[in-house]
């Protein structure tokens, strides 16, 4: 999974993942953006999964939905109306590569921290 950040024309922070991940990126950039809290909370709750102290943990936002366990990050958005708690089939295929995404965790997080240190 590749990804690099980048400032707009606006000034706003973008995080562009590599194709099968750019729901990612658009999480990050719409979901997360400036707001430092929310990126020190996410980061602890990662801890508590690394740690095993939860086992899983559901963010709902404006435009995605964010599910972490022990293992992975997945990212989806809401107007696919997939509901979250249910393992999509084996075979589903989603044709809007910006609508989902997943990676394991450890990947998930350090994307999290470059974007910390990129917005700075």
């Amino acid at each position: 999974m590749d990804y690099d950040f980048i400032i707009d024309e606006q000034y706003h922070p973008v995080a562009q993942f590599s194709v099968g991940h750019e729901a990612l990126g658009l999480w990050l950039t719409e979901e997360i953006g400036r707001d430092k809290q929310a990126i020190a909370e996410l980061l602890d709750v990662i801890q508590q999964l690394e740690s095993r102290v939860i086992m899983h943990h559901h963010i709902e936002g404006k435009e995605f939905q964010l599910r972490l366990n022990g293992e992975q990050a997945e990212v989806v958005a809401l107007a696919l109306e997939i509901d979250i708690d249910e393992e999509l089939p084996e075979d589903t295929q989603l044709y809007d590569q910006e609508s989902y995404a997943e990676c394991g965790i450890d990947d998930f997080k350090q994307a999290v921290l470059d974007w910390q240190a990129f917005i700075g």
